[in-house]
């Protein structure tokens, strides 16, 4: 029993020993006492010293002392660690060596957070070590792995996660997992607008700090995250109405709720859904906005009551925030008007568009539109009618040189409505020559150039 006692109070000395050796386990003296601390420092400078040569080989002796005996000393510690290791990775070609690198790679990770994870914040860590995770594994790396610790970043960080751009990585390994297994949909959608969310409240963040790098940025990450989930499978029609349907009565006080359905259901093309017009119809109710508005004029047009549609695109196009989704709203509204041949009406909603978008394309190639519809009602001599074509042409133009990515669609219309010009000949009989300024009469009301084939 003497003996025992004795084997065990020497394991506490020895303990108590070994402690006092490593005093960068107290944070409070991180680099030690005396010359214990004089070691670490001069291992530090040496470490900083091969690693900005790019000398990694010589850098392992400096960092393992330094890890290993005052791990609480320096972030460089960690930031240093990786770099030597991924370059040794590289280097290597036995694969159990390769795994060990990794395995190293992990390890340091996890000490940061022991001692840096308040400092730093643990999200930001975590990302960080599945980032490298995937630089090393490359096509090999796990996706439940990718999946499971970018969980748990961005569930500690929400809308506040950094790099804001774990939230695609995420969502692509959430996408994975659901490929490889078709009875994770529920995981899948649940992941989606959970992410989708925080990156509209980041966003938001952003935007009130006047960031608007950082908003665009995250825009960006929503987008690839939102083509994502609309090319998934995941996010037909039926699979959003079926995961939304019982779910709109109990939250219809709720706004964000409610914009989340219309969102997530505009995004497949499911407008024309009853659950989209309800959730509409609701959020209307709580708080006119453009979401709700857009909704409710969706299902005016269903109804054939093109009257309240138009009061409704209307009222969305004031409403929204967006300059450009705007300008979308009242093209819809304008398509509406052209439908009816209501001319007139369908150019000012055009041009309407144009006030909250100046460089939309489309709004020009539609009034060009509207003016060849209605070129053989414009003169009553026929032969002029391809004076009207001209004018049209002016609008293709202006397209072109406003947004460059419509060219290649008004190039085609110049080519066809200058098939519709008068000819040489008939110009001079009715006195009329090339490059003239000519009154284009009725609905159009302007000037164009005469043009002649």
């Amino acid at each position: 029993m003497k003996k025992l006692l004795l084997s065990c109070l020497l394991a506490i000395v020895a303990i108590g020993i070994a402690s006092a050796q490593k005093p960068g386990y107290d944070p409070k003296v991180p680099y030690g006492h005396g010359e214990d601390s004089v070691k670490c420092l001069m291992n530090l400078s040496l470490l900083q010293t091969s690693v900005k040569a790019s000398a990694f080989k010589d850098a392992v002796a400096p960092w393992t002392y330094t890890y290993e005996n005052c791990p609480a000393a320096s972030k460089n510690i960690y930031i240093y660690g990786p770099r030597i290791f991924k370059a040794l990775y590289a280097q290597e070609t036995d694969p159990a060596k390769k795994q060990a690198l990794l395995d190293k790679v992990m390890e340091i990770y996890d000490t940061r957070l022991k001692y840096f994870g308040a400092e730093e914040g643990k999200s930001k860590i975590i990302a960080y070590k599945v980032y490298d995770y995937m630089e090393l594994m490359g096509e090999k790396a796990d996706s439940k792995f990718v999946y499971e610790g970018l969980k748990e970043a961005i569930e500690e960080a929400k809308d506040k996660m950094e790099p804001s751009d774990a939230y695609g990585y995420f969502m692509a390994a959430s996408l994975v997992e659901y490929h490889k297994d078709n009875s994770k949909k529920e995981q899948y959608l649940n992941d989606y607008f959970t992410v989708t969310g925080y990156i509209d409240q980041a966003i938001a963040n952003a935007n009130a700090a006047n960031d608007k790098q950082t908003a665009d940025y995250l825009a960006t990450v929503k987008e690839g995250i939102v083509a994502g989930f609309v090319s998934s499978g995941a996010g037909d029609c039926n699979t959003l109405i079926e995961y939304y349907g019982d779910k709109i009565e109990p939250n219809k006080n709720d706004k964000n709720f409610l914009n989340e359905v219309i969102s997530s259901l505009s995004s497949v093309g499911c407008t024309e859904s009853d659950l989209y017009f309800t959730a509409a119809e609701y959020l209307y109710k709580l708080e006119p906005s453009a979401n709700a508005a857009v909704g409710l004029a969706n299902r005016s047009l269903r109804n054939n009551d093109y009257d309240t549609a138009i009061k409704y695109y209307n009222e969305a196009a004031n409403l929204e925030t967006d300059k450009s989704k705007a300008a979308d709203y009242l093209l819809q509204l304008a398509g509406i008007f052209s439908n009816q041949r209501n001319y007139s009406r369908a150019r000012q909603a055009a041009y309407d568009a144009l006030k909250y978008d100046p460089n939309n394309g489309k709004a020009y190639i539609l009034i060009a539109q509207l003016y060849a519809a209605s070129a053989g009602s414009i003169f009553q001599e026929p032969e002029k009618a391809g004076l009207v074509f001209c004018a049209a042409v002016d609008k293709l133009q202006k397209a072109k040189s406003v947004d460059p990515s419509v060219t290649a669609e008004a190039n085609s219309l110049i080519n066809k409505y200058a098939a519709y010009f008068m000819d040489t000949e008939t110009a001079f009989m009715m006195g009329i020559k090339e490059g003239q300024s000519i009154f284009i009469p009725g609905w159009i009301g302007e000037n164009t150039t005469v043009r002649l084939k």
